[in-house]
């Protein structure tokens, strides 16, 4: 049981982060600019840049950069994010039934 509560722990840790929800949401629905992902979620610039961040360093989200000018910055899931869509439709399902 403590390596359950030791994996659950470290996935709340993570996923429990206000706005890393909403954000790994919008990018199943195929939002993967920048400015997307700040009108569906409705988080302000900063936030969204930090969370982004921190998704990308837990290999949750890959950044692509192409061009010089203007650059154009696109985000997408990686395998490791896509496999999060199950956990989202739960959540969203659970949700729509009991709150």
């Amino acid at each position: 049981m403590k390596n359950s509560n030791k994996s659950l722990d470290s996935a709340l840790e993570l996923l429990g982060t206000k706005w890393t929800l909403p954000i790994v949401a919008a990018l199943l629905e195929d939002k993967n600019r920048f400015n997307e992902i700040q009108r569906e979620c409705e988080v302000c610039p900063r936030t969204l840049s930090a969370r982004l961040d921190e998704l990308e360093k837990s290999g949750i989200v890959k950044k692509r950069v192409e061009g010089n000018n203007p650059i154009k910055v696109e985000y997408s899931l990686t395998k490791k994010g896509e496999a999060l869509s199950g956990v989202i439709k739960s959540i969203s399902d659970w949700s729509g039934s009991n709150l």
